[in-house]
């Protein structure tokens, strides 16, 4: 559905724009980036809403989605499977911020999420074969995969010395998601050349 939206927008922009890049494909990617995360915003603004929870929610949306974006990890094989999972996946944070105001589970998000840290320091970035990051994009994109990192650790750290945890739960939820999406992306890419190997 996005990626139909997608390609049609990117046939109007270049139809109607004398631009050097007349590559459609760049255009379609920019588009489906940027719809698919306004859509995955609104889906969160209202479960937020729905959860009551709404600042909370609109943290982790920022917080992952940044990282997510440099870090990378694991990718669906079509379309529909990737919309059904991301919804999955931020209904069950949405779900877990919700239930840290009814019970303390800060101890096990700080564990969790410190071992997710280690995750995706070690892991990042992890590229895709359809577009493979070559020797300069990888070292930049890991420079920059571990500054948002770092800036999120700071986040949780002085969020859990002053007792934010409107800050504190989504911040942890977002590390703890993405390395997720690395470790299985990885197993997947070891799976996958061992396969090819045989």
């Amino acid at each position: 559905m996005i990626n139909k939206l997608a390609l049609k927008t990117a046939r109007k922009f270049v139809k109607s724009d004398n631009t050097k890049y007349n590559s459609i494909e760049i255009y379609q990617y920019g588009f489906f980036v940027l719809y698919s995360n306004l859509i995955f915003f609104f889906l969160i603004v209202i479960l937020g809403v729905i959860f009551n929870v709404f600042l909370s929610s609109v943290i982790f949306y920022f917080s992952f989605f940044l990282i997510r974006q440099f870090a990378g990890g694991y990718h669906a094989s079509t379309e529909t499977r990737c919309e059904i999972l991301s919804t999955l996946s931020i209904l069950a944070c949405i779900a877990v911020i919700r239930l840290s105001k009814t019970y303390d589970i800060q101890t096990i998000l700080l564990v969790i999420s410190a071992v997710s840290a280690v995750c995706i320091f070690s892991f990042c970035p992890l590229d895709t074969p359809e577009k493979p990051l070559s020797d300069k994009e990888f070292k930049y994109f890991r420079k920059v995969s571990w500054l948002i990192l770092l800036v999120i650790v700071v986040a949780i750290v002085v969020s859990y010395i002053f007792n934010f945890q409107i800050v504190l739960v989504p911040c942890c939820l977002s590390l703890i998601l993405e390395s997720i999406l690395l470790v299985v992306g990885k197993v997947k890419r070891v799976s996958k050349k061992n396969n090819d190997s045989i």
